[in-house]
């Protein structure tokens, strides 16, 4: 390896060199002097670690401070929600139609023709007895009550008053249907007086009634009048009707609003063993999907009580669905799904506060209902609604609850940053580790370090982190809310308790890791553990240690995009010489050479042939071992034309500076140090025509 040459006994060398080449070619023209910039870089320890390892202390020394992640432990290890839907198909638990009334009259000249005949006038009324079963009345509701109904449930109240001046000994009624003449209601009535009424109660249960009925006065017996009396032949037997307390089979009518299906009820999930009793939800859904043969809109209510948003309890989870009529002989589909974002569910059955507590459990209330549309439809206790409702995609923000014990293993082979630039070998001083064990879960773990072992990759060499600080088996405890307050557990690591300094002077690129873990060993405490969608249970690899190191073959490298054919006239170069003018800013002698790449990173050719690199001094050292001004140096490099067509063809270039300590030094570095390079060229050009 050649040692640095004074550009006081280069330069004349070069131009005589380059004159004669002149003179060699006389179609090829020289640049005046190397002012032509191909390429520069600036180099510190960054480019060997990365910036954020670094810690400017006080005096601009270095730490170098790594946090390495090792394993992690997450919220989907504990808690997967299922999707959880009820599927019902559901008959009509009840219709129910209003209570309504209808009077009619059955008229004295209806049951007596000839009081037609005297009507206004005043005289003594006979006694008469008359069958009156030819004298029928319709009596026509459909539009009071109904076109036709089958009862399930129901009464009838028929009131009978006698408008008559007359006693009335005996009354026979009789209600039929005009349709098939199907008996509704027959009742006697006994001595009724002259304006005034009696009533009887039928029940409806089982019957069909049409919209329109007959009613007749099956037989009329009544008393003389004692004294003279006005004959009014309007007047006579009034009948008024009643239906009540009406829950029908089917029917043909105008509904009135109703609740057709209810259904509350508590919803146990399967939760893998975890017993959760309250979530915040970042995200989910409520998923409703209904068919239904019913002929009337439906609007169906889904609500969980004990749930509330934003932690408002008066705004809980609550959706409603309209389901339009169904088309005759067919069904209408409706299939919603509503957000739970923010919303909070406890998870504790219908009374969350009463005993016996309930866990992995949710209360929800479900309505189909009607409301009144005027309009006429046929309905029947045989009209179903499937109904397919319930949470999907759950995703807590956070659970509290019991989530049972695991057992995990981590077996992890992970590439590290640390040092993974570094070739060569390195001295390290003053150096501490630490394991750092971090719970944000509220839960407690059991922990044992089976093998830490970092792998330098590059020479296929392993050393085994060995120390007596490393407890066998230990209590990771979990974590504090309100305010939260993470458990931190640290394994502190040096040169006296440990082999950390052989550990980290074989360079790893790669650290294998082995840990074992038992979560909630000694259970959970009053179903309170608890668990965020952030909570980790993290094991960190920290290092920290003063930047001060002595070095062999120590090498610092940045990779830059090249495109020489960008520089004017850049197709008629055709060969020329190299400048490196290079500014060592470190306490080490350095190499530097140029890779080439194509734009695969494949190496096309180096600026310097094998054995060829020049030596560049080390900074200005003072009594300290401080760098206290860099040491420039020029590098010259003839191409030849076959090495500058390859170069040509170059899209990326790789900057490479190698440091040696002179006599095994080893020497604090600071944050101002740095190593420059600038490439420049003058080129050999082929004369244009």
């Amino acid at each position: 390896m050649n040692k640095t040459v004074s550009s006081k006994i280069l330069m004349p060398l070069l131009m005589a060199s380059l004159l004669w080449g002149c003179k060699r070619d006389l179609e090829t023209t020289w640049d005046a002097e190397y002012a032509t910039p191909v390429a520069h870089a600036e180099m510190d320890l960054g480019d060997l670690i990365g910036d954020s390892l670094l810690v400017k202390k006080g005096d601009n020394s270095l730490d170098l401070v790594y946090d390495y992640q090792l394993a992690v432990d997450s919220i989907d290890r504990y808690l997967a929600v299922p999707d959880t839907l009820q599927s019902k198909s559901v008959t009509l638990a009840k219709i129910v139609l209003d209570n309504r009334t209808l009077s009619d009259t059955i008229t004295l000249g209806e049951i007596y023709p000839l009081s037609k005949l005297l009507d206004g006038q005043t005289q003594t009324l006979p006694a008469f007895d008359q069958d009156g079963s030819y004298n029928k009345q319709e009596i026509d509701v459909t539009k009071q009550f109904f076109k036709q109904a089958k009862f399930k449930e129901g009464f009838i109240d028929m009131t009978l008053s006698n408008d008559l001046p007359v006693e009335a000994e005996k009354i026979v009624f009789q209600l039929l249907n005009k349709l098939d003449n199907a008996v509704i209601v027959y009742d006697s009535f006994l001595n009724v007086l002259p304006n005034t009424s009696v009533k009887t109660t039928k029940s409806l249960a089982g019957k069909k009634i049409d919209g329109v009925l007959i009613g007749v006065v099956k037989r009329i017996k009544t008393k003389a009048s004692d004294n003279p009396v006005v004959i009014d032949s309007k007047k006579g037997i009034r009948l008024d009707l009643a239906i009540r307390d009406l829950e029908i089979e089917y029917a043909t009518a105008i509904f009135p609003a109703q609740n057709l299906v209810e259904e509350n009820q508590e919803v146990q999930y399967s939760l893998g063993g975890a017993q959760i009793t309250y979530m915040e939800l970042n995200s989910g859904y409520v998923v409703m999907e209904v068919f239904s043969n019913v002929q009337e809109e439906i609007i169906l209510d889904y609500k969980i009580p004990n749930s509330m948003k934003n932690f408002d309890k008066s705004d809980y989870v609550r959706q409603t669905v309209k389901v339009p009529p169904a088309p005759k002989g067919s069904y209408s589909k409706v299939i919603k799904k509503f957000p739970l974002d923010g919303y909070q569910v406890f998870y504790r059955g219908k009374n969350p506060d009463l005993p016996p507590f309930k866990y992995n459990t949710v209360y929800s209330e479900f309505t189909a209902r009607i409301e009144y549309s005027g309009i006429e439809r046929t309905l029947s206790l045989s009209d179903s609604v499937y109904v397919r409702f319930g949470l999907t995609d759950i995703k807590p923000k956070l659970a509290i609850g019991d989530f049972g014990i695991h057992y995990f293993n981590f077996d992890e082979k992970q590439p590290v940053k640390f040092f993974e630039n570094v070739k060569g070998n390195i001295s390290l001083e003053d150096v501490k580790m630490a394991l750092v064990f971090k719970n944000t879960f509220g839960i407690q773990a059991d922990i044992n370090v089976d093998n830490i072992t970092g792998v330098n990759t590059r020479t296929n060499t392993s050393v085994k982190l060995i120390s007596s600080s490393l407890p066998g088996t230990f209590l990771v405890d979990r974590a504090k809310n309100n305010p939260f307050i993470p458990f931190v557990y640290p394994i502190l690591f040096d040169k006296s308790n440990s082999n950390l300094k052989q550990f980290l002077e074989n360079l790893p690129d790669r650290i294998d890791s082995k840990f074992g873990m038992e979560v909630r060993k000694r259970g959970s405490q009053d179903y309170t553990d608890f668990v965020f969608d952030t909570s980790k249970l993290t094991v960190n690899l920290q290092l920290q240690m003063p930047v001060q190191f002595g070095s062999d073959g120590l090498e610092l490298s940045q990779l830059q995009a090249f495109n020489f054919m960008g520089f004017k006239n850049a197709d008629r170069i055709k060969s020329g010489v190299l400048k490196l003018d290079i500014s060592n800013g470190y306490p080490f002698e350095a190499t530097c050479d140029i890779e080439f790449l194509d734009e695969r990173g494949l190496v096309l050719t180096t600026l310097y042939e094998a054995g060829k690199t020049q030596t560049v001094l080390p900074g200005n050292i003072d009594g300290n071992g401080i760098v206290t001004s860099p040491t420039p140096s020029q590098l010259f490099v003839e191409i030849p034309a076959p090495k500058m067509q390859i170069i040509k063809n170059a899209k990326k270039i790789r900057i490479k500076t190698k440091f040696e300590t002179p006599g095994g030094n080893r020497y604090k570095i600071y944050s101002n140090y740095k190593f420059g390079v600038k490439l420049k060229g003058n080129f050999v050009y082929e004369q244009g025509f």
